[in-house]
């Protein structure tokens, strides 16, 4: 069974495609990771000034909300970060 795996070899081909459209993929998930990147900053800081607001106010179901955003928040963007290192390792392996 290990040989039978061993023997398995995958290589992209990648000459096949247009420099312009291979370079264009490249700024298109870079800039994609970007604006995800962006939307969860932004959740966070939103989270944030809730969490501060339900604490001038004394407000416990949006401390509860905010704190539940916050978590979506940081949930989000570590799986981003995990995303673009699996995407990095494996465009690596394939080089």
């Amino acid at each position: 069974m290990r040989a039978l795996l061993a023997d398995v070899s995958v290589t992209p081909d990648f000459s096949g495609l247009p420099p312009n459209v291979l370079h264009g993929l490249q700024h298109l998930t870079n800039n994609a990771a970007a604006v995800l990147m962006l939307i969860s900053g932004l959740g966070i800081v939103v989270s944030l000034i809730m969490l501060v607001l339900a604490s001038w106010t004394s407000n416990p179901q949006l401390s509860d909300r905010a704190k539940g955003g916050l978590v979506v928040s940081i949930g989000a963007m570590a799986l981003l970060y995990i995303g673009v290192a699996v995407a990095n390792y494996s465009g690596h392996l394939f080089q």
